[in-house]
């Protein structure tokens, strides 16, 4: 039971006061709900697509980046495969916050039919795909329906009351256990062990999308324009939508950020003039963008002022954000890190990889059921940061010799990130009033998007100029010490840059047991380039943990509010009515 002096500073500074808008729809309570209506055709209906379109989000991401050597291999070589994934997640990252904000204005209804839609079409394209360029613009596709799919954490959470809003997140991440946690190892047993190889990943998600539009037409009825706008045209609408802001933050951050991707690593090292100032330009883009939200008087801005302006929902963003950041330190990394220190079997890689999935899912389902049981969600916020950081950091122990400590950190901090998903994505729509809750939503997850694809350019920035420096050095001492002829060092280089045991057993007196020496400083080398890699995730996750620090609690706002109601249940397309309290 939370405190009373608690409650009273939790009320004085999570939500401030918002400009008034023309919006009509509000928030009821619980009991002015009709009998029986969570267990109705439509709210049942609709829970069960929302189920399905988070498992889409995980097939259209998760299985095809896990197959991606396999895909370049059937349809290459192309030097591009890698825009397979990296498009997916700079569309979806962009648009994510735009169709939140649509959604608030104009209905959810028809943005979650289309982006499914989008899916379903996206998804065959690439399962019918005959190069690597199909299969991009298939992908392309696919993020625009993920910017719809990362929806699924809020569009049935403001049909329940807050307080449920916890425990309908975690029974939705149940849902995508199979794909969320063994993904990776599915997408391998599909490649290995069918005829379609690959292509299963995208037809499984056809049949989801498929499934999911129908139940979305036939059950799913928010309240559209004519309850949130009641007296107003959809054009007046229209005209005071936020075009600029809508070119300053998707325009301008997303060109630069796919060029950014696409040169840095490729066509460009990760550290040339040319990859920075593309990240710089990005980064100005996105003050530009603030800065004109910030002073530009605007009836419907894409990003309110007090939204911005409230301490508790933007330090919790950060603390999600760069929490998020160090999440991928493991995510990225820990599969890489089976790769050469412990196994090169794809199956067996798998398995140990599936550790920091399946600790997220948990995570995320335990936080659903303890979130509001506990209470105190600040001090929760604040202790999975400081999981999330200490076993990131703990990661700089692992070695060729401790699998066992890569899979007990790597599965703990993914918990603590599932953890600090679930209650973040409670806490921040809560800091807003319900007819934001899109909005506040929506750049949660731009923002996370944005931050993990700048960490995964910081990590392979570091991880590449670590084993360039030290790979040469401990492969070559150790060779020595073996026996090696120094005047043989310069063939062996060029054989451990080839990559291939051909190579190195062509080296002029190479032997087993130099052989074997070499292997062994080749996984101490990566293990200690590795190390560097995890320590600075550290400093990430000493920035979230302050974040948590200077956030707001929630508490009092998990009570009987429901921030929106599916027409068809009991009161048909009839406007809500406003609640004159709220009952806890």
């Amino acid at each position: 039971m939370v405190d009373t002096k608690y409650n009273a500073d939790a009320e004085a500074l999570s939500v401030p006061p918002s400009p008034a808008r023309d919006v009509n729809q509000q928030a009821v309570d619980l009991d002015e709900l009709p009998n029986g209506y969570y267990r109705s055709r439509n709210f049942i209906g609709s829970l069960i697509a929302t189920c399905l379109m988070a498992i889409s989000l995980y097939l259209g991401y998760v299985l095809p980046v896990n197959s991606l050597a396999a895909i370049n291999a059937d349809l290459g070589p192309d030097p591009s495969y890698s825009m397979i994934s990296t498009v997916f997640t700079l569309i979806s990252g962009v648009a994510v916050l735009l169709v939140g904000r649509l959604g608030d204005i104009f209905g959810r209804r028809y943005f979650l039919i289309g982006g499914q839609l989008l899916g379903l079409i996206g998804a065959i394209v690439c399962a019918t795909a005959k190069n690597i360029p199909t299969v991009i613009g298939g992908s392309a596709l696919c993020g625009l329906a993920a910017s719809v799919q990362l929806t699924f954490t809020f569009v049935i959470a403001e049909l329940v009351p807050n307080k449920l809003r916890p425990m309908i997140n975690a029974g939705i991440f149940v849902a995508t256990i199979p794909f969320a946690g063994f993904g990776g190892l599915i997408a391998k047993l599909f490649t290995q062990n069918t005829e379609k190889s690959w292509r299963w990943n995208y037809y499984i998600n056809m049949i989801t999308c498929g499934l999911s539009i129908i139940l979305y037409v036939l059950c799913y009825y928010p309240p559209g324009w004519e309850i949130k706008h009641k007296g107003q045209s959809r054009l007046e609408g229209l005209k005071k939508f936020d075009y600029i802001g809508f070119v300053l933050y998707a325009g301008d951050w997303s060109w630069c950020s796919s060029v950014f991707v696409t040169w840095g690593g490729s066509s460009y090292p990760w550290s040339s003039s040319h990859v920075i100032a593309v990240l710089v330009v990005g980064f100005v883009s996105l003050i530009a963008f603030i800065a004109y939200e910030i002073a530009v008087p605007l009836e419907q801005p894409l990003l309110p002022l007090y939204l911005l302006k409230n301490r508790g929902y933007t330090a919790t963003v950060c603390s999600a954000l760069v929490g998020n950041m160090v999440y991928f330190s493991m995510s990225l990394l820990w599969p890489e890190a089976i790769a050469y220190l412990f196994t090169t079997d794809s199956i067996t890689a798998g398995w140990l990889a599936c550790s920091t999935g399946l600790g997220v899912i948990v995570g995320e389902i335990v936080a659903g059921a303890l979130m509001k049981r506990l209470g105190y969600s600040k001090y929760q916020l604040i202790a999975s940061t400081i999981l999330i950081t200490t076993f990131s950091g703990a990661l700089a122990a692992v070695n060729q010799d401790r699998q066992a400590y890569g899979l007990a950190f790597t599965a703990i901090g993914g918990f603590a990130v599932g953890y600090l998903e679930l209650i973040t994505l409670i806490m921040c729509p809560l800091y807003c009033e319900p007819e934001d809750i899109g909005l506040a939503s929506g750049f949660l997850g731009s923002a996370k998007q944005v931050a993990g694809t700048i960490a995964t350019v910081i990590y392979i920035t570091i991880l590449n100029s670590r084993v360039a420096a030290v790979l040469p050095r401990d492969v070559s001492a150790a060779a020595v010490k073996a026996g090696l002829e120094t005047s043989s060092v310069t063939y062996l280089l060029e054989a451990v840059s080839a990559g291939t045991t051909t190579a190195l057993q062509a080296v002029p007196g190479m032997t087993d047991s130099i052989l074997a020496a070499i292997g062994n400083a080749e996984k101490t080398a990566y293990s200690q380039s590795f190390r560097t890699v995890f320590l600075v995730s550290i400093a990430f996750g000493g920035l979230a943990i302050i974040a948590a620090v200077v956030s707001v609690p929630i508490d009092d706002k998990l009570n009987n509010v429901v921030a929106a109601k599916l027409s068809g249940t009991g009161a048909s397309r009839e406007e809500l009515p406003t609640n004159e309290k709220e009952k806890n």
